[in-house]
């Protein structure tokens, strides 16, 4: 059967362009050869002109790389195996410089269809397709910055993925794939990423708007296979650091294939962080048992670290924010804990004219006087009756269920108290917080707690007996809300105003509440965290 009357028989127009692809090597007598079964009924599987195979429909229906040496390499510490050399590359590295390994650069999602290689022509006209029919460079110099129009965010995606580039068997690694092998470097930057067992040159990159060559030899750029909105994520690392970052897809960056497995050997190490938005943590990833992994806890501003809780028992240092864990042959999961830092309030005088008493402008703990009713700078700590200011006062202190036997627990945690008296001291003291020297007084020198009655004639001073009378009075006291004595949870931030006096009742001590429809003097139980407005003795 001839070639037209198989593609007669046949209909199908994709063997049609493959055919017209291949006629110049016909014409001018290379040797062409059709590796098929059942010829001429359904299935070319392979296409060979001279002795390259050009294509292979039994890996794929696009091009891939079939000139790069296959050779595997495996990371101990994620348990991931990759080629060891990028696509394009004629050996593994042997220096991060080495042009010899630097290898080619894919517009992402493209094919292996030559506009890769380093010297590829330009084309400024955007492909409407997945396969643009060219080997040339795609330049887009506007947003969204890439090379197909309109875009498709489903190419590259796993070893079936269209357009997947590397060997059968392999494909573009995820974004978290490639994070987990850049937080195993024993440094962040161009000398960890050699230094890795994937040894990671600078190949640089190609510019999207004119295919010039950029920053050859002094960083890497490699494609991860995850989509990020218009733009995809890429791996980039020089000499002062790496990170994964977002890029338009007209970019010519570098792809390291990574090899695919349902199961793949080691393990997860899952990092959480409490309260959310706290810090930022490093060292999450996939790990070989055995392999000892760093990880740290960084805390952002206004913030600090305070210990890691969880599968502790594989943490060197669970006290410290940069330790190292040990992997088990089991996932586990690390959560870092944050608190607030420490806010010492500044020192300001109010006085209510109709009182004659001087007061902080301000709770303890606060970053300014209120400037509304809600105005969470100026919410403050949430104290225990009769604490000290000891770190258990702020809003994200861990809690602890042991109740104190003494006026010093000799920790920053939160005292749960679920049963009556609802005390965190056990046996109760009702001489704590008793004037300017008082044992725990939390109040800066010359100040102290209000007692009842004076709380009580600044609430009776108020335009209204509510929470819009409290913060429109001169103490302008908002609504910073309270922590429950029996869970140390939250409770009615924003909605109502909660505040310690001196005050002894019973096994209770005194408060003054107020929310949007009341206001009033309660007692309650000491465990309860609780603002407190200092007065000047």
């Amino acid at each position: 059967m001839t070639v037209i009357q198989y593609i007669l028989y046949t209909n199908k127009m994709k063997i049609l362009i493959l055919i017209l692809t291949f006629l110049p090597a016909l014409c001018f007598s290379q040797h062409v050869d059709w590796d098929a079964v059942n010829i001429g009924v359904t299935t070319i599987n392979r296409i060979y002109v001279g002795d390259k195979l050009v294509w292979d429909k039994g890996v794929a229906d696009w091009p891939r790389d079939t000139e790069t040496a296959v050779v595997d390499v495996t990371n101990p510490g994620t348990g991931r195996i990759w080629m060891d050399r990028n696509l394009g590359a004629s050996r593994v590295a042997i220096s991060s410089a080495d042009v010899d390994a630097y290898g080619d650069l894919y517009q992402w999602g493209r094919a292996a269809d030559e506009h890769q290689i380093r010297t590829s022509g330009i084309n400024s006209t955007l492909s409407s397709s997945d396969t643009p029919g060219h080997g040339e460079f795609i330049t887009a110099g506007i947003p969204p910055y890439d090379w197909r129009s309109p875009q498709n965010d489903n190419l590259w995606q796993g070893v079936d993925g269209i357009n997947n580039p590397c060997p059968s068997g392999y494909r573009l690694p995820t974004e978290a794939e490639l994070e987990a092998e850049r937080t195993s470097w024993s440094s962040n930057n161009a000398a960890g990423a050699f230094d890795s067992p994937l040894k990671l040159p600078v190949g640089g990159f190609r510019l999207y708007s004119t295919g010039v060559l950029i920053n050859v030899g002094s960083s890497g750029n490699y494609w991860s296979s995850t989509v990020d909105g218009t733009y995809s994520r890429r791996l980039s690392f020089s000499s002062t650091g790496a990170n994964m970052d977002g890029n338009g897809r007209a970019l010519g960056f570098s792809v390291r294939c990574f090899k695919y497995s349902e199961t793949p050997t080691g393990y997860d190490l899952d990092l959480n962080v409490h309260p959310p938005g706290a810090g930022v943590l490093t060292g999450a990833g996939h790990y070989s048992d055995g392999y000892v992994v760093s990880i740290s806890a960084t805390a952002k501003t206004g913030w600090e670290f305070v210990e890691w809780t969880g599968d502790i028992a594989h943490v060197d240092d669970p006290m410290a924010a940069s330790t190292t864990v040990t992997m088990p042959a089991s996932n586990i999961t690390l959560t870092a804990n944050f608190e607030e830092e420490d806010v010492e309030a500044a020192v300001v005088e109010v006085t209510n004219p109709e009182t004659g008493k001087t007061w902080m402008d301000r709770n303890l703990g606060a970053r300014r006087a209120a400037t509304s009713s809600t105005d969470t700078e100026a919410y403050g700590y949430l104290y225990q009756w009769g604490r000290a200011t000891d770190g258990h006062q702020k809003r994200t202190s861990g809690s602890s269920s042991t109740l104190s036997t003494n006026d010093t627990p000799g920790h920053k945690k939160f005292i749960l108290a679920p049963n009556s008296p609802y005390d965190w001291r056990s046996p109760q003291n009702d001489n704590l917080w008793q004037g300017v020297a008082g044992t725990n007084n939390p109040c800066p020198s010359g100040y102290r707690l209000p007692t009842v009655a004076e709380l009580e004639a600044e609430r009776t001073s108020w335009s209204s007996n509510n929470a819009a009378g409290a913060f429109g009075s001169p103490l302008k006291l908002p609504v910073g809300g309270f922590r429950l004595y029996s869970t140390g949870v939250l409770i009615n931030v924003g909605s109502s105003g909660n505040y310690w006096s001196s005050t002894v009742g019973g096994t209770y001590s005194s408060r003054l509440y107020f929310n949007s429809t009341v206001a009033n003097i309660e007692n309650n139980g000491r465990a309860m965290g609780f603002s407190v407005r200092c007065l000047k003795e």
